[in-house]
C-alpha cells in the first residue's frame, strides 16, 4: 500500500471512533495531526462528518427525513397564528424525536449504507486530481499546439511596461512585521467558533478608512512577505492580453469582444488597468454576472417549480446594481418574510427549510460566516471548541419560522403550482437534540456567545440577522473577503474557502484581518473590494511557472503563496456567455430585462451538467469535468456551431472573411477567441494550413469561395476547442 492509502485507512478508523464517541485523547491528537497536515484530509474529514450526520438524521426521522413536516408541538402557537384560508402549513421546526426501538434496529442497516457511501468518498479522494480538463484539445489531447502558447512570442517573458496611477510604496523589509492578535473585544465580536489565542506575525496595521493606494500597497507587501518566507520568487507580470481576458471573465463573467480588447491593448494611458476595473464594475453585465454567481450559491443550479428563481435573482440584481452594502443584503436574506413572488429574498430560506431547518442552519453559517458547523450536528468537534450544542443553538433561531403553501389559481381557474411564503410566529418553542449517549438536550437561540430572549414578541431570525451583520471583528466580512479572494485567484486564504475555524489557519492572517477591517470601513462595498484585489501585484502576475516558484502549486496540496496566477477553468456560465461573444458580439445585452430571456436559455442548457443529490442538505454537483460527451458538445454542439455560422450578419467569422489578407483574417479570429494576436510562427503555420485545406477542398469540386470559408471555419473551430479558450490564466 502507498503512504497515502495507509494514511486514509488510519483516518477512516479514527473517524469511525469519533462518530462512535470512543476516540481516546491520543487518537484525537493523531486525528488532528492528519487532518491539519493535508487539505485533502481536511475535505475527507468534512465529507465523512457530513455523511455521518446525514445518515444519523435520516435514521432519527425515519421515512419522513426527506420531506418538510408540520409541527406536532406548541399547539398554542398554532392556534394563535391563524393561517389564511387556503394555506397549508408544510414546514416548521419540531423537537428531535428520541429514536424508537425500530429505528435503533435500523442502525445496522444505516451503518452498512455509511460504509458504502464512505467507499465512494474514499475513492473520490484517491482519484482527486485525475479528472481531465473540460475541453481538452481533441486533436492534440494534452499537447499544446506548436505556436499556440497563449501569448505573442515577443511578449512571453516580458513584464507589462504599463504602470497604473496608484503608486505602490517600495517594499523595504523581507521579514514579517510586528502585529496584534485578533482576539474578540466583546461578546458581540466573538466568532461563532471560539478562537484559540495565537500570535500573528509582525505586521503594520492600516488606519480605519485607509486610501485605496494604501490598501493595495498593504496587499502587495503582505504577499511579498509570504514570498520571502517561502523563499520563492514571483512569475513575471502577465501581458496585457492575458490580464484583460482574465479580468473580464472574473468581473463580468465573459471574455471581452475583439473591439473591447483592442481598445484596451491600444490604450497608452498609464492608469488604464485601474480605469478598466472601474468600468467593468459599472458594466450592466457585472450585475447579471454576480447575481448569477450568488443565485447559484444560495439555491444551486437545479430548477424547482416551487422556488421562484427569478424573484431571487431580481432581488440580487437590484442589490448589485445599487451596490448595496453586503451586510444589508445578508440581513435581508436571513430575515426575509412574505411571499416568494413578492419578496425575492425569501426564496433562499424557502429552498432550505426542510428537515427541521438543518440545511438552513448549515448553509447560512457556511455561506455568510465561512464556518462549517454541520459536522457538529451529531457530536462535538474532536479538536476545537465547536460543540454539538452550538449547531442546535443556531438552529433554534429558525424555530419560529414556518413555510406555507398558498393555493395558486390561473386566470382561467386552472390550478397552478402553489405559491410559497415564509411566516414568522410570535412564539417559538424549545429545540431539542439528542447526544451520542441518547440524552435529549434543550437548545436556546444563541449566537457568538450572545443569548436572545426566546419568549413571545422576539423575532429570532431578525435577531440572528442583526448579530451576524454587526460587531467589529466581523466574521461576515472575513468570510466575504476570503470568498472573493478565492474567486479571483482560484484559492482563498483557507482551504476549503468556507471552513475558517481556528483549526484551519489562513495562509495570510494579517492580510485577511486588515482587508476585512477595510471592507467593513468601506461600508461593505463589494465594488471597492474587487478593485483592491484586481489592482494588486499578485493579480497582475502571469500563470507561468519559474524554477524559483515551482513549489507554489496548490494543486498538489501545498499552501498557496500567490506567486503566480493559478489557472482556473471556466464555469459553465462563463463558457456559455463567452461562446455568445465569439458568435455575434452585437447580441450582448446591456439591460437586465432583456437579459432574463437569454439567462433562462442558459439555465436550461446548464441542466445537462447538473446532478441533484437527493439528500436533506439539498446538495447538488456538476459534472462539468471534461467527459467525452462534453468534449463532443464543444466540438459539435449548437453553441460552437452558432459561432461558425456564416449566415449571421455581423458574426465574427463573417467580419473576418471581409478582410482582404489571410494575416488580417487570422488575427481577427485569434483576437475574438483568445483575446490575443497570433504569434508570427502561429500565423505562418495557420496560413499554410488554410492554403492546403482550400486546395484539398477545391480538388473535390468544392467551389473556391466555399472552400475558403470552410478553411477559416476550421481555424476558428480549432481556436474555440483549444485548452487556451476554456482556461482562465
Amino acid at each position: 500500500m502507498s503512504k497515502k492509502e495507509v494514511e486514509i485507512a488510519e483516518l477512516s478508523l479514527l473517524m469511525e471512533a469519533l462518530c462512535e464517541e470512543s476516540l481516546s485523547a491520543k487518537e484525537s491528537t493523531r486525528l488532528e495531526e492528519i487532518v491539519l497536515s493535508d487539505p485533502d484530509a481536511m475535505q475527507f474529514y468534512l465529507n465523512y462528518s457530513h455523511l455521518h450526520g446525514t445518515l444519523h438524521w435520516d435514521q432519527a426521522l425515519g421515512s419522513d427525513a426527506m420531506i418538510p413536516v408540520a409541527s406536532a408541538v406548541d399547539e398554542e402557537i398554532a392556534a394563535e397564528e391563524a393561517v389564511e384560508e387556503g394555506e397549508v402549513t408544510v414546514a416548521e421546526t419540531v423537537p428531535l424525536p428520541r429514536m424508537s426501538r425500530k429505528n435503533r434496529w435500523v442502525a445496522g442497516i444505516t451503518s452498512a449504507c455509511l460504509l458504502v457511501a464512505f467507499m465512494l468518498v474514499l475513492n473520490s479522494w484517491l482519484q482527486k486530481g485525475d479528472a481531465p480538463g473540460l475541453a481538452e484539445n481533441p486533436l492534440h489531447q494534452n499537447q499544446t499546439p506548436e505556436g499556440t502558447n497563449g501569448a505573442s512570442e515577443n511578449l512571453v517573458d516580458t513584464p507589462s511596461k504599463h504602470t497604473r496611477s496608484i503608486q505602490v510604496k517600495p517594499f523595504q523589509h523581507p521579514m514579517l512585521r510586528p502585529g496584534q492578535g485578533g482576539s474578540p473585544k466583546s461578546l458581540n465580536d466573538r466568532p461563532l467558533i471560539a478562537a484559540k489565542p495565537k500570535q500573528l506575525a509582525p505586521v503594520e496595521e492600516l488606519p480605519s478608512g485607509a486610501s485605496d493606494e494604501s490598501i493595495i500597497t498593504f496587499i502587495n507587501h503582505r504577499i511579498h512577505d509570504g514570498w520571502a518566507a517561502a523563499n520563492i520568487s514571483p512569475s513575471p507580470s502577465a501581458t496585457d492580453e492575458e490580464w484583460v481576458r482574465r479580468v473580464y471573465l472574473d468581473v463580468i463573467g465573459r471574455i471581452p469582444t475583439a473591439t473591447e480588447a483592442e481598445q484596451f491593448l491600444k490604450s497608452k494611458q498609464p492608469d488604464k488597468h485601474q480605469q478598466l476595473v472601474k468600468q467593468l464594475t459599472e458594466n450592466p453585465t457585472y450585475v447579471t454576472n454576480w447575481s448569477t454567481i450568488w443565485t447559484r450559491l444560495l439555491i444551486g443550479r437545479s430548477m424547482s417549480r416551487e422556488i421562484n428563481r427569478r424573484a431571487l435573482q431580481d432581488f440580487l440584481v437590484q442589490s448589485f446594481a445599487e451596490n448595496r452594502p453586503w451586510s444589508d443584503v445578508v440581513y435581508d436574506l436571513v430575515s426575509a418574510e412574505g411571499d416568494a413572488d413578492t419578496n425575492g429574498a425569501t426564496n433562499f430560506l424557502l429552498a432550505h427549510l426542510n428537515n427541521q431547518a438543518v440545511p438552513a442552519t448549515a448553509i447560512t453559517t457556511r455561506l455568510f460566516l465561512g464556518t462549517q458547523i454541520q459536522c457538529t450536528q451529531c457530536h462535538n468537534h474532536p479538536f476545537n471548541d465547536a460543540t454539538q450544542s452550538q449547531f442546535w443553538e443556531i438552529n433554534s433561531f429558525f424555530k419560529q419560522t414556518k413555510v406555507v403553501r398558498k393555493q395558486n389559481m390561473g386566470e382561467q381557474g386552472e390550478k397552478k403550482a402553489p405559491k410559497l411564503a415564509l411566516v414568522s410566529l410570535s412564539k417559538g418553542g424549545t429545540t431539542f437534540y439528542e447526544t451520542r449517549q441518547g440524552l435529549m438536550q434543550p437548545a436556546y437561540p444563541k449566537f457568538a456567545g450572545v443569548k436572545i430572549p426566546y419568549g413571545p414578541g422576539v423575532n429570532r431570525r431578525q435577531e440572528l440577522a442583526r448579530l451576524m451583520t454587526s460587531g467589529e471583528n466581523n466574521q461576515l466580512a472575513r468570510a466575504m473577503v476570503n470568498r472573493m479572494w478565492a474567486h479571483f485567484f482560484g484559492y482563498g486564504f483557507t482551504r476549503p474557502v468556507d471552513d475558517m475555524g481556528f483549526h484551519n489557519s489562513p495562509t495570510h492572517p494579517e492580510l485577511l484581518d486588515q482587508l476585512s477591517h477595510q471592507f467593513v470601513d468601506s461600508g461593505y462595498d463589494i465594488k471597492q473590494l474587487i478593485q483592491w484585489i484586481c489592482l494588486s501585484d499578485a493579480y497582475r502576475l502571469s500563470s507561468r511557472f519559474l524554477d524559483e516558484n515551482v513549489t507554489d502549486n496548490p494543486e498538489d496540496g501545498s499552501t498557496p503563496n500567490f506567486s503566480r496566477m493559478y489557472v482556473k477553468q471556466m464555469t459553465a456560465e462563463q463558457l456559455y456567455d463567452s461562446l455568445q461573444v465569439t458568435a455575434k458580439p452585437s447580441q450582448i445585452v446591456t439591460n437586465y430585462s432583456t437579459a432574463w430571456n437569454k439567462m433562462q436559455k442558459r439555465d436550461q442548457w446548464l441542466q445537462q451538467f447538473v446532478y441533484t443529490l437527493e439528500n436533506e442538505e439539498n446538495d447538488e454537483t456538476t459534472t462539468f469535468d471534461g467527459t467525452i460527451t462534453q468534449a463532443l458538445l464543444m466540438m459539435n454542439g449548437p453553441l460552437v456551431k452558432q459561432s461558425l455560422d456564416l449566415k449571421q450578419d455581423g458574426s465574427i467569422l463573417t467580419q473576418a472573411l471581409k478582410e482582404r489578407s489571410p494575416d488580417a483574417r487570422i488575427r481577427k479570429l485569434s483576437l475574438a477567441a483568445l483575446t490575443r494576436y497570433p504569434t508570427s510562427r502561429e500565423l505562418t503555420e495557420l496560413k499554410r494550413l488554410v492554403k492546403e485545406r482550400t486546395k484539398f477542398l477545391t480538388a473535390r469540386n468544392v467551389p473556391l469561395p466555399s472552400a475558403v470559408q470552410q478553411s477559416y471555419q476550421d481555424v476558428y473551430w480549432a481556436y474555440l476547442n483549444s485548452n487556451e479558450f476554456i482556461l482562465i490564466h
